[in-house]
């Protein structure tokens, strides 16, 4: 006979205890809604994101990750080249939903 598969240790006791006990109809309906929840952190489009007067969004692309963003940047110190428009970069990020905000996770400079 087969046993329960365990929890992840990162589950909360809570929903541990609490989501086995749900009848197949719940834990589909829950499955659905967290496979949503996953789509809307991961897939922010190219017009959520916004960028600075010394930014420059190079590329927007998707992947299973979250959305990938290309951009260059200015350090802010004076007197450096990005000051007078040649910034920094390219570097790519991944960006995702958090909360009510866009998270942005460094992933390192893009050769060019």
């Amino acid at each position: 006979m087969s046993t329960q598969p365990p929890a992840p240790d990162s589950l909360p006791n809570y929903l541990a205890e609490g989501i086995p006990k749900q009848d197949n109809p719940t834990l589909h309906d829950l499955q659905e809604w967290i496979d949503d929840l996953l789509a809307y952190r991961h897939d922010v489009n190219a017009d959520e994101i916004d960028v600075t007067e010394n930014e420059s969004i190079e590329a927007v692309e998707d992947s299973s990750d979250g959305t990938v963003v290309i951009k260059k940047v200015s350090c802010g110190k004076d007197g450096c080249k990005c000051q007078q428009g040649n910034l920094h970069g390219p570097y790519k990020y991944i960006v995702r939903r958090q909360g009510g905000s866009l998270d942005w996770e460094y992933k390192g400079a893009v050769s060019e």
